[in-house]
């Protein structure tokens, strides 16, 4: 049965934490032609975007509602850059190092990341407010998750085989996609906040 409705995708989320390289084939397998799936990133972004709102919300209520304004354009920016440049990475690099996806499926892949990571971050902002040993607990979680994602589907999306190479490569791209948003930042004259904790 092929997902429909945005609630369709959430056990095929579910299942992916346990099964990362099937599901991402099931996944890939849903017909959609560019167009959609750039609407789907866009999508993604604005689910992680209002995420991020209702989390700062949750946490530093006083602080959000004491600021002049949201640095929403830089977030978007920041989320952009993630998916689509992060897409074009793994499309480029996994090529480069023999692998066989293309440019949709790498778009798709990273699409479906970044969905699983949103539900997978959801308790974080609630682990915070527990206490600061429950939230580090959580988010170590979290990206132990999300280690195990990234590199099972690029293994999947490109035909490896190997573990250590795919993800020392991705460790190297992350490296690369933060410092480029760093530049990109500082030409926009983009600051980063700084929130103190009393």
């Amino acid at each position: 049965m092929t997902p429909q409705r945005l609630i369709d995708f959430v056990p095929l989320a579910i299942q992916s934490l346990t099964q990362p390289r099937a599901t991402l084939r099931q996944i890939l397998a849903i017909p959609a032609n560019r167009n959609e799936v750039v609407l789907a990133g866009w999508f993604v972004i604005v689910l992680n975007l209002m995420f991020s709102l209702l989390a700062g919300l949750l946490i530093y209520p006083e602080a959000v509602a004491q600021a002049e304004s949201l640095p929403l354009g830089s977030s978007v920016v920041m989320l952009a850059l993630t998916l689509f440049g992060g897409a074009f990475l793994m499309y480029r690099v996994g090529r480069a190092f023999g692998g066989t996806g293309d440019f949709d499926s790498s778009l798709k892949t990273v699409i479906w990341l970044n969905f699983i990571l949103f539900l997978v971050q959801i308790p974080v902002p609630f682990a915070t407010l527990h206490s600061a040993e429950t939230s580090g607990l959580v988010m170590l979680l979290v990206l132990v998750v999300a280690m195990i994602q990234i590199t099972a589907q690029v293994m999947e999306l490109h035909g490896f085989t190997k573990v250590m190479p795919v993800l020392l490569g991705i460790i190297g791209v992350q490296l690369a996609l933060g410092f480029v948003m760093l530049v990109v930042f500082s030409i926009m004259g983009a600051t980063l906040p700084m929130q103190t904790v009393k």
